[in-house]
Order: structure tokens, then C-alpha cells, then sequence
């Protein structure tokens, strides 16, 4: 039961980072008891964090940090034509941020250039992972002084 559990909740928190990716995401307060159904508050406040943050600072930013992560998670198969397909679809423009899926991202290894295009904009990487950590971080705090 606890397995099965655990493999449900993984699967609400990835389809909760496509949502946010794809700009389709219900708020994050409406989340956090879905996301925390296997007892793994942590990983779920991860989740949550950039939810918050992504309603808090600038949401392309968000997204952007966001696909970065999820394209560095290998893939279960690995194929770099799915790789040079959308890395070739993002250069010519005919592909956006709301297009974009888990299975489209894992392995993919898109380089922050790939993302700036996505984006439409440049932006700080390194200061958009404090924001969502500071948001992890008071996320973490309120949950220990409810318990």
C-alpha cells in the first residue's frame, strides 16, 4: 500500500511541474495536501515552492528554472533524436514553454541559451533558484511551527 502510494504521489508531483510548466496549474494551497499524500512533506514543499514562487516573482523565470531541472532528469530511453527535434523546434520558434511535457523534457539536456529562447527573455538562473529556495525555506518553517 505504502509503494503504491509512493508511486502515486510521484506521479500527482510530476503532473503538478507539467501544470506549472504549461501555465494550467491550480493554486498551490489546493495542492499541497495531493502532493503530500505519501508523507513526503519535503519533496512536496520542493513542488510547492515553485508554485509560490511562480505567483510570487517572474513566472517565465520560474518556468524557465523549471525546464531547465526537468531536462536534466534522464529519460527512461534514451534517444537524442527526440533531444535534437526539440532543441531544432525551439530554434526555429515552433515550439513554447506551454507545449512542453515531461516526456517531451526528460534527457533532453537543454542548455540555458535553449531556455532563454524559450523564455523569450534572459534571465539570473542563480537568483531564480534563491527565490524558490527562500520559498522552500518559509514553506519548511510554517510547516515545523504547526507541528
Amino acid at each position: 500500500m505504502k509503494d503504491e502510494l509512493s508511486k502515486l504521489a510521484g506521479q500527482i508531483r510530476w503532473a503538478y511541474a507539467e501544470h506549472l510548466i504549461r501555465c494550467s496549474d491550480p493554486e498551490p494551497e489546493d495542492m499541497e495536501e495531493l502532493l503530500r499524500l505519501d508523507g513526503a512533506h519535503e519533496e512536496a514543499f520542493y513542488w510547492l515552492a515553485f508554485g509560490y514562487a511562480k505567483r510570487r516573482y517572474d513566472p517565465d523565470h520560474v518556468r524557465g528554472l523549471l525546464v531547465y531541472l526537468i531536462s536534466q532528469y534522464p529519460a527512461p530511453h534514451e534517444d537524442p533524436a527526440r533531444r535534437e527535434l526539440l532543441v531544432r523546434s525551439i530554434q526555429q520558434k515552433k515550439i513554447g514553454l506551454s507545449d512542453l511535457t515531461i516526456e517531451k523534457l526528460c534527457g533532453t539536456y537543454l542548455s540555458w541559451d535553449e531556455i532563454f529562447r524559450l523564455t523569450g527573455k534572459e534571465f539570473n538562473p542563480s537568483r531564480t533558484k534563491e527565490h524558490v529556495r527562500k520559498v522552500y525555506d518559509e514553506l519548511m518553517t510554517k510547516s515545523k511551527e504547526r507541528s
